[in-house]
């Protein structure tokens, strides 16, 4: 059996045989794509919120689940847009316990009373109000509290957003023990980050034709890096987000470390 067909026969033996018709409400993600190691086909995908069969006297189900189907890397360009986030669609679909499979989109732009009532509730914002930082915004895409904020320089403030708010209270632990002390913080992360990365940089300046420098001190380094965001979670860990000053042509510094006073790691991404 060739590598397609069995990766494809693997993942259709997840769900039920019978093909049942659908409405239902895609949620604030749109469609993305994930390739294993050793697959040929993408495993593309998007968010449900709601759903109800079309044929079936049983009420709306209000749950999260994956809609799911195979696509190669021809197919995988074409399946980006058959489907937008936010909307009512009709589909037919294979169940399985916590996803579908993708059958065929049959229609988009859906007319159905009570699934339009709760793609509207949906859509609303959410906030969380701080007594300490104040009012953050729910990015439902990413399921992500967010705020502006001053921290040795602007940038953003990540949470999690999570059921369990004693979680979310002990992400705000962090934030507030970063901001408490935020220059000692602030001087103590960079000047970590350019002894991790300063030789990197360097090695990546060689490769610059065009560059105006012929070395990066760390002092330099220091100076580079501007922040991009900052984001909590409980128990005192942080990731502290920082763009690059084009020292990795604009790749995103990266610095992770707990409230403890250990930093554990400085590198590159984006």
């Amino acid at each position: 059996m060739c590598v397609k067909m069995s990766q494809r026969s693997k993942f259709e033996s997840r769900f039920a045989e019978n093909i049942i018709e659908v409405a239902a409400v895609t949620g604030a993600s749109g469609i993305g794509a994930g390739k294993a190691g050793g697959d040929k086909l993408w495993n593309a995908s998007i968010d449900l919120i709601a759903w109800k069969n079309l044929h079936d006297i049983e009420p709306i189900k209000k749950e999260e689940l994956r809609l799911e189907w195979l696509v190669t890397d021809e197919e995988w360009k074409q399946s980006r847009d058959i489907l937008k986030e936010n909307e009512i669609a009709r589909l037919m679909v294979r169940r399985a316990e916590n996803s579908m499979m993708l059958i065929k989109v049959l229609e988009t732009n859906y007319k159905d009373n009570a699934l339009e009532m709760i793609l509207q509730e949906s859509m609303k914002p959410v906030f969380y109000n701080d007594e300490v930082l104040g009012q953050l915004e729910l990015v439902k895409s990413v399921k992500l509290f967010e705020k502006t904020v001053t921290w040795a320089g602007e940038g953003l403030l990540y949470l999690d957003w999570n059921e369990d708010e004693n979680k979310m209270k002990s992400s705000l632990e962090t934030a507030y023990a970063l901001f408490k002390k935020q220059n000692e913080w602030n001087v103590k992360i960079r000047k970590y980050a350019a002894e991790e990365l300063v030789e990197l940089a360097n090695e990546w300046l060689q490769d610059n034709d065009e560059a105006e420098i012929a070395v990066i001190t760390k002092e330099m380094f220091i100076d580079f890096m501007e922040l991009s965001s900052i984001s909590v979670y409980p128990d005192g860990d942080f990731e502290i987000f920082f763009s690059d000053g084009d020292m990795f042509w604009g790749h995103s510094i990266i610095v992770d470390g707990n409230i403890n006073g250990e930093l554990t790691s400085a590198e590159i991404a984006g």
